[in-house]
């Protein structure tokens, strides 16, 4: 109980408004003098104690060295770099870096682009930390520019990174021997020479699970994981550790040594692990948890595992309080808590092994639903069952065959055995792979929540507590079973009671996506889908991408509590306007889809087309100008362009005009002068208050004449952060400028969205409101 004050203290800490953090403060004061426990009390003012003095320390140190004007000026350092810190992506080496200059150093986030084929090799093949020189430049890491995405400046921040640092040319290097060094050695040996081994997905899993080489599986992969709620059973779990130790417990106990002497080399290998592995957060849970379990059996003072899990939990907040942000963290340590609360009770349950391993899996995956639901927008109830199957398969079969791999390719790399070992081991992947493919494919087993107001999660929270309480007194108490379901079922839908509508123009690059929620969520309608403008590349440049253009956008709707897309408007056939579409219908179900006529006869947009119709079933509509299509009452698409069939360029654009919040908008795709004038000509009297402008600015679109003609009073612009192509052109700007009319661009503020309902209006650009 005294454990938990680090939690509310840390959150008070970074955010003193925090209700939630106060009331349950509160909540555990008022327990623990309801107890009467004087060592308990005593326990709880030293954890409070502790809680403030770290957060002190951490306000004190969680600065940079450097100031921006310094940063500025540096354009020559030198960078100390560990191999197992850094991630060859292509031609791009990505970590983190000592970074030295005038006399001060600092942990850095670096870039480098690789020259040649042999230099990548090179770098491969490193083993010791390096040092380099180097021109660099030195930038503030960017925060999100998608509400509730991944924010990297946080990221780096949370680990005392505070700038990004481009690596532009390397002036020299050379290898950092010593006997500090020794450590990181070994480790990117057994990394480089778990590579030999002849089966690249098992050796992608040995890295991932065994060495924390977090990027080591790919993305799709651990999406299809998670999408069955089996994300903690990767890096962040740690649940090898204890299966790692029973195992070299028994081999030592048949070896004949004394138990005294095993706890003791256990200890040993525990500190040698750690460090073998960089203690990642599941790693260190499990380690340190058992590091103290095994010093109080060697001291004699026997520590009960929920102690020695608390004090891992408070050594790990004080150590850096920003982890509890992390969701690595908080599954890590929720399931973990979760897993010592109720295994008292579990072990007394009278029912067979199966039944008994559902029922835990189903209170994990209860456990987890809110933090899930917070990161990631959705949940899988199907968790419950694959839990199942899935640690049955890691615990007693995949494990141990992995540690058996590492020993065999360590002493015996020639051996025939390993190829046979490593088709096994492939083999079995293979199938849980497809399995969880397969499985979060289930569009009826995906419960999409987005991320509701915090009064939802509070519910979630107190029914949950008040479940895991009635399991721990062995109680059975359907009122509180129907106040969960209820508080589930108020959580999963909450968005669909918001009385208000939005618009978003998404942040997607150098592309379009704009995103139209009515009241209630009565309708969504998306007009363009972005997409990733690819260059032609040799096969070793290539990158892969942990989380691709299409990926990244269903993110964001899911994040608003989309469940599914009732219309997607496609402006015209370009990439960076249609090429997220395949990956959109996979992740979203979608009614129909409208299009211009004629742009089915590109190629690459007819196949897309294509397979949306057979594979996803959704219905495919050519549109003409002069056709007015009811999205809901009251709510018209007046279709204006393109009057003839056309081939899918930027002059055949999809030219939409509609009412919106008591506010005329006419989006323009990339229309240019041509087909401005066309619409001048066609329609005399259009106007509108907001004008979503065509060709992201570009000088070919947004001509005097057609701003003179519909007299907008806001501009959008959808552009990438320094885009090659220079948009938006300056020329665009001042003629904007020089009519008063507002800009926004998504270039420089991040996604803009516009809230409308009870008759007021609200505009919120993400950079520039993120607190």
């Amino acid at each position: 109980m005294p454990a938990l004050l680090v939690f509310p203290i840390t959150i008070i800490g970074f955010d003193g408004t925090n209700v939630f953090a106060w009331g349950l403060l509160l909540v555990i004061f008022a327990r623990l003098f309801f107890m009467g426990s004087k060592l308990l009390n005593g326990i709880a003012a030293a954890i409070v104690t502790a809680s403030l003095l770290s957060l002190l320390i951490h306000q004190w140190t969680s600065v940079s060295d450097f100031t921006a004007q310094e940063a500025e000026v540096i354009t020559t350092a030198t960078l100390q770099l560990d191999p197992n810190d850094m991630r060859i992506n292509g031609d791009l080496v990505t970590g983190e870096a000592l970074l030295q200059s005038e006399g001060k150093e600092e942990k850095v986030y670096f870039y480098y682009t690789i020259e040649t084929e042999e230099e990548k090799f090179d770098w491969e093949q490193q083993r010791f930390p390096q040092r380099i020189v180097a021109t660099v430049e030195l930038e503030e890491p960017e925060a999100e520019r998608n509400l509730y995405q991944f924010d990297f400046g946080d990221y780096l921040n949370a680990k005392s990174i505070y700038w990004v640092v481009t690596v532009e040319a390397i002036e020299s290097r050379s290898e950092e021997r010593s006997f500090w060094s020794w450590p990181s050695n070994i480790r990117r040996s057994i990394i480089l020479m778990l590579e030999k081994l002849p089966a690249v997905q098992t050796t992608d899993y040995i890295q991932t699970m065994l060495f924390n080489q977090s990027h080591a599986l790919a993305g799709d992969t651990l999406d299809a994981y998670r999408g069955i709620g089996l994300l903690h059973l990767f890096s962040i779990s740690g649940m090898h550790i204890q299966l790692l130790l029973s195992q070299l417990r028994f081999i030592l106990l048949r070896m004949k040594v004394s138990h005294e002497t095993t706890d003791k080399l256990l200890v040993v290998f525990l500190i040698a692990y750690g460090v073998l592995t960089g203690w990642g957060i599941g790693v260190f849970r499990a380690i340190c948890t058992h590091f103290i379990l095994l010093m109080g059996k060697i001291t004699g003072r026997r520590v009960e595992a929920k102690d020695a899990f608390a004090l891992t939990v408070m050594i790990a907040v004080f150590y850096n309080p920003l982890l509890i942000y992390s969701a690595s963290f908080q599954l890590s340590y929720l399931l973990a808590g979760v897993l010592y609360f109720i295994a008292p009770v579990s072990s007394e349950w009278k029912m067979n092994g199966l039944l008994k391993d559902i029922c835990l899996t189903a209170l994990m995956t209860l456990a987890s639903f809110p933090v899930v639901a917070y990161h990631f927008f959705e949940v899988s109830w199907l968790g419950i069952f694959v839990n199942v199957i899935f640690s049955f398969c890691f615990s007693w079969l995949l494990f141990p065959l992995f540690w058996l791999l590492f020993f065999v390719v360590l002493f015996s790399p020639e051996t025939p055995l390993l190829g046979l070992l490593c088709a096994v081991s492939d083999k079995l992947l293979s199938l849980l792979e497809i399995f969880a493919r397969a499985a979060a494919d289930l569009d009826f087993a995906r419960l999409i929540t987005g991320r509701p107001p915090a009064l939802y999660f509070a519910l979630v929270w107190i029914a949950l507590i008040l479940l895991l309480l009635s399991v721990e007194k062995k109680q059975r108490d359907i009122r509180i079973l129907c106040f969960l379901m209820a508080a589930v079922g108020l959580f999963s839908f909450a968005h669909q009671l918001n009385p208000s509508g939005k618009v978003v123009m998404l942040d997607v690059g150098q592309g379009d996506a704009i995103l139209i929620i009515t009241p209630f969520h009565h309708r969504v309608i998306l007009i363009d889908t972005g997409g990733m403008l690819t260059f032609e590349k040799e096969a070793w440049q290539a990158r892969e991408t942990a989380t691709t253009a299409g990926e990244k956008l269903v993110s964001i709707i899911k994040a608003e509590g989309v469940k599914k897309l009732d219309k997607v408007f496609l402006t015209h056939a370009d990439q960076d306007h249609v090429g997220s579409l395949g990956e959109l219908a996979e992740g979203l179900p979608i009614d129909a889809v409208y299009f211009p006529k004629g742009a089915e006869g590109n190629a690459a947009f007819a196949a897309v087309l294509l397979e949306l119709q057979s594979q996803h079933q959704v219905g495919l509509f050519p549109l003409l100008g002069k056709v007015d299509l009811e999205i809901d009452a009251d709510f018209i698409f007046h279709i204006l362009a393109p009057l003839a069939p056309g081939e899918g360029g930027n002059e055949d654009s999809l030219v939409i005009q509609t009412s919106i919040g008591g506010l005329d908008w006419l989006f323009t795709g990339d229309l240019g002068e041509e087909g401005e004038d066309l619409l001048m000509r066609t329609y005399p009297d259009l106007k509108t208050d907001i004008l979503k402008i065509g060709h992201h600015g570009s000088a070919t679109s947004s001509s005097e004449g057609f701003l003179n003609h519909v007299q907008p009073e806001l501009a959008l612009i959808s552009v990438g952060k320094q885009n090659r192509y220079g948009h938006p052109d300056a020329e665009i700007l001042e003629r904007l400028e020089s009519r008063n009319i507002t800009i926004f661009r998504t270039d420089r503020q991040g996604a803009i969205h516009f809230r409308y309902g009870s008759g007021e209006t609200e505009w919120r650009t993400i950079l520039e409101n993120k607190k």
